[in-house]
């Protein structure tokens, strides 16, 4: 059996809050968190770090909180503003996720939800 090379791969996330409350970020997160893990087979110690963004209407919590409760305290996490494109989709939440696999690029699984299934056609 062949060892596969372990290597850093970047996976794509995104869901919508129906809310701008911090409750219903924090719950879409989680919820988008735990099924980009559980769809990709991922042990949270081969996490480097997770990149969150929000679109600007999204402003009554910090997404990487959802992962701080979820225990992923020694993960680097970064929370920063989507760029405000008109027309665009609201009230979204996207995550980068750079885990150390064995994976190959086409056998990641990027995951999008809600709303966010248009993203995948862009």
């Amino acid at each position: 059996m062949e060892n596969k090379r372990m290597q850093t791969r970047g996976l794509r996330g995104a869901t919508t809050a129906t809310d701008n409350t911090a409750e219903e970020i924090i719950t879409a997160t989680r919820v988008l968190l735990t099924r980009m893990v559980k769809e990709n087979a991922i042990d949270t110690g081969d996490i480097a770090a997770v990149f969150f963004s929000a679109t600007p209407d999204l402003n009554s919590a910090f997404p990487a909180r959802a992962a701080r409760e979820m225990g992923w305290v020694d993960v680097p996490l970064f929370c920063m503003v989507e760029i405000d494109v008109p027309e665009s989709l609201q009230k979204c939440i996207r995550i980068m996720m750079l885990v150390n696999t064995t994976l190959e690029q086409d056998q990641v699984n990027h995951i999008y939800l809600k709303e966010t299934i248009t993203l995948r056609q862009q």
